[in-house]
């Protein structure tokens, strides 16, 4: 029966059944050359494609076999699939409406239309659809694990809870919930428990690179870092080439020291960071790496936040000299109210500084992110430049602030105690205000300040519970203005925040308190920064455990304010 397509289709079938796909393919190629509306052969094709892993040509076929049969359901779900899989996200949520349209009896096609508005981070309209679905299927495999994530997204971690503690009573060998409920703990401060849920989510699912980083970053809160890079570089080996687990493995790399790897994997930052992800630069030109700059211009810009700019700005100096003298012209662009500061601590020689939102932006050649610079330059953690202070306060303000404080002969010294409280590591990060005023507040000849913008409940707080704290926080406008005022403190008490980084780069003696699972550039175990040689670092020893660091601190404080009123 040579001409009947349906027996070609069931020879394809069977040759590709066996493994022969390439005579699959050229039977079902044949096929559709001469029956182009064969819908069956059309899906066939694009299911062997996707085998074979042509995932665009996959694609392609499944449009083809739209045109043959656009009133189809019974396979746009496995097109859905792959183009979510492809991150075509527009063109899945299309399809799955259209799926949606034709079957929404079924609490497949909603649970289907939910995952794709999930990976496209439109988790209101994800929640509303998967409760669609759970209203016509509550037993919808897999509904009440992704609907337990969007509840993590939205830090509705109790619901999240219930939600994955029932989908493992009805199946406890369901490696997703197990994952997710790894990640509930976590996020609840429970790692021990979270440690449990990881490892059992591996134990289920070995090859599943999402729990293998969810142990990771476990592991990582109970300072077992050879244990967290292991797992993170299973996750690697699991996922290669997914940019989520490279950026994760550097932060590991990095905070060891390994700044070979780690500077090189960090690369993976821009899809692989949740920050940064979806907030790409759109920029057009190359990024520059080590092509000729005889006459052309490197744009390099600032990225991330405040402290990350502080901390890379080091490196521009160094970068402009390479650019100067292959015959090329850089302009440096940061954040707008770094301006100052950075055009005073970079130089004349440098060439020009301009704000992030100047529009329209210089013409350039090829751009640099400021992150990138360590990685161009061949940084390695003892050779850093700038190892001692390379940012300059305006001469004028220092005078300024130094003419208005009070000479009390005391020393002066200056607390912050929180991050951005938006920063999900902050409640990790953070000390409470009324523990530094338990902790300092006794001491004598020590005349604290406050540097804590928009805190003024806080700073009363510390106050009713006995810590005299002065704060002139409503005057400093700028970094600028802060980069003065710090240059009149003697010391510098402060949490993982920006103003660890101006100060450091300030020169101005700081110590910095650091949780168990602090930011890379603080690295591990060491008391001292290559970063930041003014630094002293105090670090937690147990999770969350803030009251042994508050009392390290407080010994020292007293003693070199002895020494200050000795002098």
């Amino acid at each position: 029966m040579p001409g009947d397509p349906d027996v070609v289709l069931r020879q394809a079938r069977l040759l590709r059944l066996r493994g022969r796909h390439p005579e699959a393919q050229c039977l079902l190629e044949g096929l559709v050359a001469t029956h182009p509306l064969h819908v069956d052969a059309l899906t066939d094709l694009a299911r062997l494609a996707r085998e074979m892993g042509q995932i665009t040509v996959a694609i392609t076929w499944y449009e083809k076999a739209l045109i043959a049969q656009p009133d189809a359901s019974a396979w746009l779900g496995e097109w859905i699939d792959l183009l979510v899989e492809s991150r075509a996200l527009d063109r899945a949520h299309q399809v799955a409406q259209w799926l949606c349209a034709r079957e929404p009896t079924l609490a497949d096609s909603w649970f289907r239309l939910g995952l794709v508005q999930q990976y496209a981070r439109a988790f209101p309209d994800a929640l509303q659809t998967y409760e669609r679905a759970m209203a016509i299927d509550p037993a919808w495999p897999m509904l009440r694990n992704n609907l337990a994530a969007l509840h993590i997204e939205n830090r509705d971690f109790e619901r999240a809870r219930t939600l994955l503690e029932d989908a493992i009573r009805e199946d406890s060998g369901n490696a997703f919930a197990w994952t997710n409920l790894a990640t509930c703990y976590l996020r609840t401060h429970d790692p021990e428990a979270a440690r449990v849920a990881a490892e059992r989510a591996c134990a289920l699912a070995p090859n599943y690179a999402v729990a293998q980083q969810t142990l990771s970053n476990v592991l990582k809160e109970l300072q077992d870092w050879v244990g967290a890079r292991a797992t993170a570089e299973r996750a690697v080996q699991c996922a290669p080439g997914d940019p989520a687990y490279l950026w994760g493995l550097a932060m590991l790399q990095l905070i060891q020291g390994d700044y070979g790897r780690g500077l090189l994997n960090h690369e993976a930052r821009w899809q692989g960071s949740p920050e940064l992800r979806n907030n790409g630069h759109h920029i057009r030109q190359p990024q520059w790496r080590g092509e000729s700059l005889t006459g052309k211009v490197l744009f390099v810009w600032g990225e991330q936040g405040f402290g990350d700019a502080m901390q890379f700005v080091r490196f521009v100096p160094a970068l402009a000299k390479i650019v100067h003298a292959n015959g090329g012209r850089i302009v440096y662009c940061c954040f707008a109210d770094l301006v100052p500061l950075f055009q005073r601590s970079l130089g004349p020689d440098l060439g020009e500084v301009i704000p992030h939102d100047r529009r329209p932006l210089p013409d350039f050649d090829y751009h640099l992110p400021l992150c990138s610079l360590p990685l161009a330059l061949g940084v390695l953690p003892d050779a850093l430049p700038h190892r001692t202070a390379y940012l300059k306060a305006d001469p004028a303000a220092v005078l300024s602030w130094r003419n208005r404080l009070r000479q009390s002969g005391k020393l002066r010294v200056g607390l912050v105690w929180t991050g951005s409280r938006s920063h999900q590591r902050n409640p990790l990060r953070a000390v409470d205000a009324g523990a530094y005023a338990d902790a300092f507040g006794e001491l004598e000849n020590v005349d604290f300040f406050s540097l804590q913008l928009q805190a003024a409940d806080d700073v009363e707080r510390m106050r009713q519970a006995g810590l005299p704290l002065l704060d002139y926080t409503p005057a400093l406008a700028s970094f600028d203005d802060t980069a003065a005022f710090v240059s009149n403190l003697d010391l510098v008490i402060t949490v993982c925040t920006s103003i660890a980084h101006l100060a450091g780069g300030l020169g101005v003696p700081t110590w910095v308190l650091l949780d168990v699972n602090p930011h890379w550039v603080w690295m591990l175990e060491r008391d001292e920064s290559p970063w930041y040689p003014a630094a002293r670092l105090y670090r937690q020893q147990r999770y969350r455990e803030w009251g042994p660091v508050l009392e390290r601190v407080r010994d020292d404080l007293r003693l070199l304010a002895q020494k200050q009123a000795s002098r």
